[in-house]
């Protein structure tokens, strides 16, 4: 459809007009989108994320079991402050999971918006 919509002689067609991208992938070249997806994909959350943390916790349980550590009360209490800023570590780490997985839906989102009709994962 056209019509002279300043009556200078101009016409303007309506359906050749520049509809929005709704993706982002789909405004880039294939180099960049190839791009975007292999960073997307290697930014996704792990199950690997906190396992150090919880390594390191194993590792400060068994350091405690030891018969050494109770016998030396100052090393006891070392070990125990230990202990316990490793379970304020996991805690802040448990955090910042959460964080990072909300953080990485939301940019997954942008690059890859739902249609309508489709289901959440």
């Amino acid at each position: 459809m056209t019509w002279d919509y300043y009556e200078e002689g101009k016409t303007f067609d309506i359906s050749k007009e520049e509809k929005k991208s709704e993706n982002i992938l789909d405004s880039l070249n294939p180099k960049q989108k190839k791009k975007l997806k292999k960073t997307l994909q290697a930014a996704e959350p792990t199950e690997f994320f906190g396992q150090d943390f919880t390594k390191l916790g194993d590792l400060l349980e068994m350091i405690d079991a030891l018969d050494f550590t109770k016998s030396d009360k100052k090393l006891n209490k070392k070990v125990k402050s230990m202990d316990e800023r490793n379970i304020d570590i996991v805690a802040t780490a448990t955090k910042l999971r959460k964080e990072y997985e909300l953080l990485y839906r939301q940019i997954r989102d942008l690059v890859y918006p739902k249609r309508k009709g489709e289901k959440n994962e």
